[in-house]
């Protein structure tokens, strides 16, 4: 017998060829390559035979992952006919529109959890992307999506509203595989309006302590009004921290004058801490930012409050403190301020009543 690579003569049977080495006997093993996209069977350790397809490919932490479905299956001819009842069953569409891919987030759990008032405000910027309605997501483009929000509108907030509605979408299509990131990521934005900063009314407050009666939550909006918190100091408040017989609370976030601070307990608030910390063991807010901020708008609507944000309690803390006589050193050590002219600059928002009333006290 001649050697299958190198031609030369070899004794028959020969396993191996003597001259270069090449293996001359088949292994007796005929496997038939499917091609790419065919999917494949193999036997497992157990005797049986799994069939598995690769349905597509997708992005994770930089590399490129495959999709895959699989069957296993007793007898090689059911696992060969499985691969194409695999690949129909778990077949993804090619691309979705918005107007269905608006459907379907209209269903889901995350948009049941909004308030009424969130709702609201993703069905107006909704309607104004309707001349996209019916584009595939994965065909439009950047400049389509920046087009639309441009002729739309030429302020920040109902831009704004208009790129949280896309990016619900495009997180829709990105779990279905239809698209790999979200194009809403790029688009620009008016400007977004300096903040007006105000101060609850007295008239507001009552309607907060009204409100109270009904609403636990409202308590914890209360205590931010009359111990000058942030929303991030709330949250992070330790019950250990809480010395209710004393009067005072350790907290604070920020600045070093902020950190750790003594926060005086108002007799007022001093029964809803107590209600508060009842059968809890570690804070005195344990509650998530999306859900206080939820809670906090339904608050505002139901007591007709002016729509400002929870950082106006602060501004009514300061402004009431000052109002009051109280010396400037102790309010700013209070709030956590370094010195009083940053309280007055940022913070103590005076009435015009009463400025008005101070100067008719000119003789």
């Amino acid at each position: 017998m001649n050697c299958k690579k190198c031609n030369a003569e070899i004794p028959d049977g020969s396993i191996y060829c003597c001259i270069c080495g090449v293996k001359q006997a088949s292994s007796g093993r005929t496997t038939k390559k499917r091609g790419n996209g065919q999917g494949t069977v193999f036997k497992l350790p157990n005797g049986k035979y799994k069939a598995m397809v690769v349905l597509g490919y997708y992005l994770q932490d930089g590399a490129m992952k495959k999709r895959t479905a699989s069957k296993v299956c007793t007898k090689k001819t059911d696992a060969l006919a499985a691969i194409p009842e695999l690949k129909k069953q778990h077949a993804r569409p090619a691309d979705m529109n918005l107007h269905e891919l608006n459907e379907i987030y209209l269903k889901s759990r995350d948009y049941n959890n909004l308030s009424k008032s969130q709702q609201d405000k993703l069905g107006y910027a909704w309607n104004r992307l309707k001349d996209l309605e019916f584009c595939g997501i994965s065909t439009l483009t950047v400049d389509d999506l920046q087009t639309v929000v441009d002729n739309e509108t030429s302020t920040y907030y109902p831009a704004r509203d208009m790129k949280v509605m896309l990016s619900h979408l495009y997180d829709i299509a990105i779990r279905k595989e239809i698209i790999h990131y979200k194009k809403s990521e790029y688009l620009e934005l008016p400007d977004a309006p300096k903040a007006q900063r105000n101060c609850w009314t007295i008239g507001e407050i009552a309607s907060f302590w009204d409100d109270y009666k009904s609403n636990p939550f409202t308590g914890y909006v209360l205590i931010m009004c009359y111990a000058g918190l942030r929303f991030g100091e709330l949250s992070r408040i330790e019950i250990s921290n809480i010395h209710l017989e004393e009067n005072y609370m350790i907290g604070g976030i920020k600045t070093e004058a902020g950190i750790n601070r003594e926060i005086p307990i108002h007799h007022k608030i001093k029964p809803i801490i107590e209600r508060f910390i009842k059968g809890k063991k570690h804070k005195l807010l344990e509650m998530n930012e999306d859900n206080f901020y939820s809670k906090y708008w339904d608050l505002i609507k139901r007591t007709g409050a002016r729509e400002l944000p929870p950082q106006t309690c602060r501004h009514f803390y300061f402004t009431s403190m000052t109002a009051a006589g109280v010396q400037g050193g102790i309010i700013a050590e209070t709030g956590g301020h370094s010195s009083y002219s940053t309280t007055m600059k940022n913070y103590v928002r005076i009435p015009l009543a009463d400025k008005i009333k101070a100067v008719n006290q000119i003789e």
